[in-house]
């Protein structure tokens, strides 16, 4: 029998994991895209707070291992968050936001960027 030694235990309590996004622009908008599967919208929150957009939630396992059951653990489960400070010339009062096959996409419309004038001396 093969004894597994867990030098670093566990705690989904207190782990927070970070979401990989891609953020990019297209057709005017600000697109930010992330593969998060294994929720629901129910488990996502997207928040704006000044310039910062804010995605948090939680992922749970399908079933509930002990620490001492992992042989190889590579999955995240537990909470996760991810701050994205955003442009100033986006929109934040018309997000859209949809989660479809495992993919979290949050579009936000660009407003006209401020113009630069440029003033003569006299």
């Amino acid at each position: 029998m093969v004894e597994w030694e867990h030098t670093h235990p566990i705690n989904l309590e207190e782990e927070e994991g970070q979401l990989a996004v891609d953020v990019y622009l297209k057709d005017g908008e600000l697109v930010i895209v992330s593969p998060i599967s294994g929720v629901t919208m129910n488990d996502i929150e997207i928040l704006v707070h000044g310039d910062m957009l804010i995605i948090r939630g939680k992922r749970l396992p399908p079933e509930n291992p002990k620490i001492t059951d992992y042989l190889y653990r590579e999955c995240y489960w537990g909470p996760f968050s991810k701050t994205i400070i955003l442009p100033r010339d986006v929109d934040v009062d018309n997000i859209k936001a949809s989660l479809k096959d495992g993919i979290l996409m949050i579009r936000i419309p660009k407003i006209r960027g401020e113009t630069v004038k440029k003033i003569e001396l006299e």
